[in-house]
C-alpha cells in the first residue's frame, strides 16, 4: 500500500519532524551563544591585560627605565668583575677585635683555634678561579683578541666596589613577560602562605590547633650546618678539648632589628654546635647569653635577611639578558630574565607588602620596613668571607658535602661550555643556581613550622614576625610555571652534564637544583 499524504502528516511523523527542526535551530542558537560569550570573554580579558600591561609599563618606566643601564655600560655594577671576597686575616682580625669589646668572650677557646688556608688550598682556588673567568663580551661567539684594539662589552680588569642585588636593566617586553608568567605565581605563593599562617596562628591561640613539637637545639644545629650560613664556621675544638667536638660559628658586625623596630648592629654573635649530636650548645650576643629559642630567631632572621641576599647579589654576575643571547641560548637567556626579575621582586618590592601583613595581624603595628631594608643592605655590603676551612664540616653536613663536591663539577663543566654563556662569571652562576636553590630547600626543610619562632619575645619578637612570613610565603617552590626550571630534565648539554654528575653525589639534592633564581 502506497502511503497517502495524510499518512505523512499524521501526528507522530509530523511531530518528529518539528522536533528535529527545532533541535537544529536550538543547536545553532546554542553555538552562537557560546561563540558570543567566548568572544566577549576574550575581549574583556584582552582589555584587562592591556590595562595590566599599561600598569606594568608605568612600573617599568619608574623603576627600570629611569634608573638602570645595560651591563654594557661602564656604570653598571656588573659591567666590572665581581668584588673580591674578603680575606681570612681580615675576618679573623675583625672577629677577634669585636670579641675583645665584651667580657663574655674572654674565655672562648674557639677564638684561638682559627686556621688559615694552606698552600694546597690556594692552588685549588686558583684553578677554580681560572675556570670561572668570564668572557669580556655579552655577545655570543664574540672573539676579542685585545682590549687595546677591539672595544668589548665588559670591563675585564676593574672590579665592582661591592655586591649589588638589584641593578640589571630589562627591556619593557622582558619586564612584562616576568610580570605575566612569573609574578602572579610568586604572588599566589606568598598570598596563600600568609593567609594560612594568619588562620593557623588564630586557631593555635584558640587551642584548636597545636604547634608541631620539635627539638629547638636540633633546629639551630641545622641552621648552622645545613644552609649557606655554614660559611660562618670559624673553627672547631681540638680532639683533646674538654668541651667535646664543638664547632664555633661567629658573626661579626651582626645586623638585627630590636623590639622597638630599630636597625641595630651587634659586635659579635657566637654559636657553638656539637658536631657529634649536631645540636646547639650555647650562644652569645655581645654581653648577653642567649637561650636556644633566641638563637633560633637570630639565626633564622640572619639567614633570610642578611645571608641569603648575598647569593642573590652575586647571581647578577652570572646572567646575561642581552637580546643577542635569546636566539642562540634561549634556555639560558630565559633563566637570566627570571633571575633578574626575582632579584627585583625581592629587593625593590618586598618591603612594600609590610602594610598588608600588618593589616593581616602578622606584623606588629608600626613595623618599619626600612629596618628590614637596612639589614638587607648590610648583608650585601658585608660581602663574603674566605671560608676554605668549611671543608672541615664535609663529614658533618649534607649541604656542605654536596656544595663542595658539585662546585668542582660545575666549574669544570663551565670551563668546557663557556662559549654558551658570554659575559658570565662561573662562580656567580654556580651561586645563583645550585647554591641559591639548595639554600632555599634547606631553609624550608630546617624550619618545618614557622610558629617555632617566638613572636612574643620582647627584644627579638619583631624579627620572629617577619621570619614567620618569609617561611610561610617565600621559601618553598613556586608552582604553576609553564617552563622547566631544573637542571633535571634540561636538554641543554651543560645543565644535563652537571645534573648527571651531581646526581652521583646526592640524587635527591641534584633533583632540586634550579637553573635560575625562581624562589
Amino acid at each position: 500500500m502506497i502511503p497517502s499524504f495524510s499518512d505523512y502528516c499524521s501526528f507522530p511523523n509530523w511531530h518528529m519532524l518539528r522536533i528535529t527542526h527545532l533541535s537544529s535551530l536550538n543547536g545553532i542558537k546554542g553555538e552562537n551563544i557560546v561563540l558570543t560569550i567566548s568572544v566577549g570573554l576574550l575581549l574583556v580579558l584582552g582589555f584587562l591585560y592591556i590595562r595590566f600591561a599599561y600598569y606594568v609599563f608605568t612600573v617599568w618606566e619608574n623603576d627600570i627605565a629611569e634608573k638602570r643601564v645595560s651591563r654594557r655600560d661602564q656604570y653598571s655594577p656588573s659591567n666590572k668583575l665581581p668584588p673580591d671576597i674578603k680575606s681570612f686575616e681580615s675576618n679573623k682580625q675583625r672577629t677577634q677585635d669585636n670579641a675583645k669589646l665584651h667580657e663574655n668572650f674572654d674565655n672562648c677557646e674557639l677564638l684561638n683555634e682559627f686556621v688559615g688556608k694552606d698552600g694546597m688550598k690556594k692552588r685549588t682556588n686558583d684553578l677554580f678561579r681560572e675556570r670561572a673567568k668570564r668572557s669580556n663580551s655579552l655577545t655570543p661567539g664574540a672573539v676579542v683578541k685585545a682590549r687595546t684594539t677591539i672595544k668589548t662589552s665588559l670591563d675585564d680588569v676593574g672590579q665592582a666596589e661591592e655586591l649589588n642585588m638589584d641593578h640589571i636593566f630589562l627591556s619593557y617586553i622582558q619586564f612584562l613577560w616576568g610580570f605575566t608568567f612569573v609574578g602572579p605565581f610568586s604572588y599566589l605563593l606568598w598570598w596563600k602562605g600568609t593567609k594560612w599562617l594568619s588562620i593557623r596562628t588564630r586557631l593555635v591561640k584558640l587551642g584548636i590547633l597545636k604547634v608541631k613539637p620539635c627539638d629547638l637545639a636540633e633546629v639551630v644545629g641545622k641552621l648552622c650546618l645545613e644552609q649557606s650560613q655554614a660559611i660562618h664556621f670559624y673553627a672547631k675544638t681540638k680532639p683533646t678539648s674538654k668541651l667535646g667536638n664543638i664547632a664555633g660559628f661567629f658573626f661579626a658586625n651582626f645586623p638585627y632589628v630590636n623590639g622597638d623596630c630599630e636597625y641595630q648592629i651587634a659586635d659579635l654573635l657566637a654559636v657553638d654546635i656539637d658536631l657529634d649530636t649536631k645540636k646547639w650548645v650555647k650562644a652569645k650576643l655581645d654581653d648577653r647569653m642567649l637561650n636556644v629559642s633566641e638563637t633560633l630567631t637570630l639565626l633564622w632572621f640572619n639567614g633570610v635577611c642578611a645571608q641569603h641576599v648575598k647569593l642573590h647579589s652575586m647571581a647578577n654576575w652570572g646572567v646575561n639578558v642581552d637580546k643577542s643571547v635569546a636566539g642562540v641560548e634561549p634556555f639560558f637567556h630565559r633563566n637570566s630574565i627570571v633571575t633578574t626579575m626575582y632579584n627585583y621582586f625581592g629587593f625593590s618590592r618586598f618591603s612594600s607588602y609590610f602594610e598588608t601583613w600588618e593589616k593581616q595581624g602578622l606584623l606588629s603595628v608600626g613595623w618599619d620596613p626600612d629596618a628590614w631594608v637596612q639589614c638587607v643592605k648590610h648583608g650585601i655590603r658585608d660581602n663574603i668571607w674566605q671560608h676554605s676551612q668549611i671543608e672541615q664540616l664535609v663529614k658533618y653536613s649534607r649541604f656542605v658535602n654536596f656544595i663542595v663536591k658539585v662546585r668542582e663539577i660545575f666549574l669544570k663543566e663551565f670551563a668546557s661550555h663557556k662559549k654558551s654563556f658570554p659575559g658570565v662569571h662561573g662562580e656567580a652562576m654556580f651561586i645563583g643556581t645550585i647554591m641559591h636553590s639548595l639554600d632555599h630547600c634547606f631553609l624550608d626543610w630546617n624550619l618545618e613550622d614557622p610558629l617555632w619562632l617566638d613572636v612574643d619575645h620582647k627584644e627579638f619578637g619583631k624579627m620572629a614576625e617577619i621570619g614567620r612570613i618569609v617561611k610561610a610565603g617565600f621559601v618553598s617552590d613556586v608552582s604553576g610555571l609553564y617552563f622547566n626550571k631544573r637542571f633535571k630534565g634540561s636538554n641543554h648539554p651543560f645543565y644535563k652534564s652537571v645534573y648527571k654528575k651531581a646526581a652521583r653525589v646526592d640524587k635527591f639534592l641534584a633533583d632540586n637544583m634550579d637553573t635560575c633564581i625562581i624562589k
